[in-house]
């Protein structure tokens, strides 16, 4: 091979490693595992050292009735339990849940609009000794009320097809001059 072919291949080479790299990174940060509550309480019981002042990600339930703080001081405290079903939003009492499976967790900051009693919220953050777990990002994950029945996807299927054929095609913008 001549030395003008040798370089080419190295460009390609670097070019197509550096899209796969990125490709791999973007993808990672995607993912969105977190540890239970139980999980973490027992990681911690285990082998304290790797628990304690280290990020992790908790995700659970939020338990009924244990949300204080306020808006105006943006200083929240809460408790959330292992969830039983992630897809849909279940209240749970305190009562209802064993210490070894719950978390305290304090924020700072604003919740998001979807945080409420039963949601699965997601914190980052650090546990301390206390059992306390400080987070500076709360996620709320959406419940599966706001996502549609298989009965309205048919019927939204029905009416685009309708539309489409009436020529009303949504995905089209029609300029007025």
């Amino acid at each position: 091979m001549n030395k003008k072919k040798v370089k080419l291949v190295v460009a390609l080479v670097v070019v197509v490693g550096g899209i796969g790299a990125l490709v791999a990174t973007s993808m990672s940060g995607a993912l969105t595992y977190y540890m239970k509550p139980s999980e973490l309480l027992a990681k911690a019981s285990v082998d304290a050292e790797s628990v304690y002042g280290e990020r992790v990600r908790v995700g659970g339930t939020v338990i009924s009735d244990t949300t204080k703080g306020k808006a105006s001081t943006r200083k929240w405290e809460f408790k959330i339990t292992d969830a039983e079903n992630e897809s849909e939003m279940i209240l749970v009492s305190l009562k209802e849940t064993l210490p070894s499976a719950r978390i305290t967790v304090k924020y700072n900051g604003i919740l998001p609009d979807t945080f409420q009693d039963g949601v699965i919220a997601i914190a980052d953050g650090t546990l301390d000794k206390n059992g306390v777990f400080t987070a500076d990002t709360i996620l709320a994950k959406c419940p599966s009320k706001y996502e549609p029945t298989d009965e309205q996807q048919k019927d939204m299927a029905k009416k685009g097809k309708a539309d489409k054929d009436a020529g009303r095609d949504a995905g089209k913008k029609v300029l007025e001059q």
